[in-house]
């Protein structure tokens, strides 16, 4: 059986005397960097996959009676699958995950038209490309979502200070609402406190959040190569 791949670094189990990866040798603040990048590149791609698999399937099924549909859905298929490399490059480059090379069927030399366009809908491989089209939307959407929202509870907190002179006099302030105080002094203080737990606790939930990503890629995109390998 003829297979494609791509160049990706050997697993440790293939190659026990590589060195370690990249991202590993790297300083703390780089990392996390790699995280943030990861996490960007992975909201990006799950967004452009989500339309392409739903707009692709959608179109495909409902020319289904036609025959065509048959051809869309084979396109759909091809499309997934080079979103799929782009999100195994991003797992082996920013978070150093070893990737097999990934397995795809091919039609035998000298195949008819039709097996060629039809062969995509044959490899199990595909549908789990397709299917990663859905699943990276959620986890891309949740995962950038999170950190965005620290980052930005970071940057808040610890500049409240500065540009709460140009907020509007309120009834009351969060400082107020909890009790804990009163007035722009207190108010300060407490956004300060937020804005250091924010910016203290960054880098765990940059991490979580790449793994939350992370991990079903990995499950759907290398599973079967590291099994057949």
């Amino acid at each position: 059986m003829d297979t494609t791949t791509l160049p990706h670094p050997a697993p440790p189990s293939l190659a026990p005397d590589a060195p370690a990866p990249r991202a590993s040798r790297d300083g703390f603040l780089v990392r996390r960097g790699r995280d943030v990048a990861y996490v960007v590149s992975g909201f990006a791609l799950g967004v452009v996959g989500f339309v392409v698999v739903v707009a692709g399937v959608s179109a495909g099924l409902g020319l289904l009676v036609v025959w065509f549909g048959l051809a869309v859905l084979a396109g759909t298929a091809l499309a997934a699958r080079g979103l799929a490399r782009l999100e195994r490059r991003a797992l082996t480059t920013l978070q150093g995950w070893p990737a097999p090379p990934a397995r795809y069927l091919r039609a035998p030399e000298g195949s008819g038209v039709v097996r060629r366009v039809l062969t995509p809908l044959r490899d199990p491989q595909s549908w789990l490309d397709l299917l990663w089209g859905l699943v990276s939307f959620v986890t891309g959407t949740v995962a950038f979502t999170v950190v965005v929202s620290w980052l930005a509870a970071a940057g808040a907190g610890l500049t409240y200070w500065f540009w709460q002179q140009w907020l509007p006099d309120q009834d009351e302030t969060l400082v107020e609402l909890l009790g804990w105080g009163q007035g722009r002094r207190d108010e300060s203080l407490l956004q300060l406190g937020i804005g250091v737990v924010a910016l203290l606790t960054l880098p765990l939930v940059v991490r979580a959040c790449a793994a939350l990503h992370a991990g079903p890629a990995d499950a759907l995109l290398n599973s079967r190569a590291r099994q057949r390998g």
